[in-house]
């Protein structure tokens, strides 16, 4: 399918066939990416882009400014603990803001807030004043602010294709959107930091924020809640919980999320580890290195978006599952550099093949009344146990070393592909 739709792309520059002229490209498209033909879409993806960008090249820096500032595994954990404790914190509670207010007008909020976060950044590095506990205490409030912004990024994506026919293409595209800027943004970082010194990747990252929240202005849609009261919060929750608990689809979705992405995606903690103190390189081989992943990432997130279907999800999900943690184990043990790139980009195609499906499925069986109580218990367990997975991947590459880590990781990994593989018939 993927060579198909690039023959059509390379017959439509030729100016082949059926394939001459703008209607060409506007077949392939529809086709291959038909959530584009969502105006709205389009301008959300478009910012999404430009400002992933700069959050990646952010946390590359940020990451990178730590551990050369404290050299302890153990602290760079924390602070990744610390900037995602909130969304353990206040995910549940997100979900009934979203279904009360237009998502578009939180989004504006939240991402306003982001850019003053990275221009307080920025500040403290050109004065030289940023220190680490002053870290921490930015990284609580810009977790605080996304404990809000996930999930109700996630659950917009159904308003901006108008429908499910096109959701999962969308997802797809998002997490294309993602790992561009993870290919791109580490790589410039690295660079950047070498050359011109850290604090400008902070400022590059204010600045991105501009290209979202124009594209949010320029959206033409009502902006009208999913419902206009919370009667009693505790209760609401518990609703979302307990249909949760009796779709199976949703709960062992859920239950594959607790244990995947908490010990086996702790790649910002581990990846800087890894290269200062295994593989014995610098920023610009970081930067590589997490770049590599972003490539395999972008390449699963289009390869899910032409191939993949509602119908075929839970299969993209379970080879997803089990790619990922049999190739952690793999990174952990080699020791050569270009054989480390080469898996990192294997590990970021099943990695996305993984999280892009799980999303979808949770949003394919979500009632729209509830969609936002759903997808803050997605982001509840896909964001807000990462402080468990900072700490125990931090932890764990302090006294075991980073190249140990992945390897136990990824056995951990295979518990959470058994407990899909063993209910497959119920999620089909």
């Amino acid at each position: 399918m993927l060579i198909e739709a690039s023959e059509k792309c390379y017959n439509y520059f030729r100016g082949d066939n059926n394939f001459k002229g703008l209607s060409g490209l506007v077949h392939i498209i529809r086709e291959y990416f038909p959530a584009f033909t969502h105006r709205n879409y389009k301008l959300f993806w478009t910012g999404q882009v430009i400002s992933l960008i700069g959050t990646w090249m952010q946390n590359a820096a940020l990451n990178w400014i730590v551990y050369s500032m404290t050299r302890d595994g153990f602290l760079s954990g924390l602070m990744t603990a610390v900037q995602f404790t909130p969304l353990f914190a206040f995910s549940l509670f997100a979900g009934l803001i979203i279904e009360r207010f237009p998502k578009r007008k939180i989004l504006i909020f939240t991402q306003s807030m982001l850019l003053v976060f990275a221009l307080i950044f920025y500040i403290l590095l050109y004065f030289n004043r940023l220190t680490y506990p002053l870290i921490l205490i930015i990284l609580f409030f810009i977790g605080t602010i996304q404990a809000l912004d996930n999930p109700t990024r996630q659950s917009f994506v159904v308003e901006l294709v108008e429908g499910k026919k096109h959701l999962l293409n969308a997802i797809a595209l998002n997490s294309a959107a993602f790992n561009a800027a993870r290919l791109v943004g580490p790589a410039v970082a690295g660079k950047m930091m070498a050359d011109f010194g850290a604090k400008w990747c902070f400022l590059f990252n204010a600045i991105s924020f501009l290209a979202v929240l124009m594209g949010l202005l320029m959206m033409k849609m009502k902006d009208i809640p999913s419902r206009h009261q919370i009667k009693d919060p505790l209760s609401d929750i518990k609703e979302g919980l307990k249909y949760i608990k009796k779709t199976p689809k949703l709960l062992y979705t859920i239950i594959s999320l607790v244990i995947i992405p908490t010990f086996c995606m702790n790649f910002n903690v581990l990846i800087p580890i890894y290269t200062k103190d295994y593989l014995m390189m610098q920023e610009k081989a970081y930067g590589m290195l997490l770049s590599s992943l972003g490539l395999g990432a972008l390449i699963g997130a289009i390869f899910v978006a032409v191939r993949a279907s509602k119908e075929k999800a839970l299969y993209f999900q379970l080879m997803g599952s089990f790619g990922l943690s049999a190739f952690l184990i793999i990174l952990g043990l080699l020791k050569n550099y270009n054989l480390s790139i080469l898996n990192l980009v294997v590990l970021g195609l099943f990695m996305i093949s993984f999280n892009t499906t799980s999303n979808s499925i949770l949003q394919f069986n979500s009632p729209d009344e509830m969609r936002g109580r759903i997808m803050s218990v997605y982001s509840l367990v896909f964001g807000g146990l990462t402080p468990i997975g900072s700490l125990y991947a931090g932890t764990l590459a302090k006294y075991a070393g980073a190249n140990n880590a992945f390897i136990i990781s990824g056995i951990i990994g295979f518990i959470g592909f058994f407990v899909l593989f063993k209910r497959r018939r119920e999620l089909v």
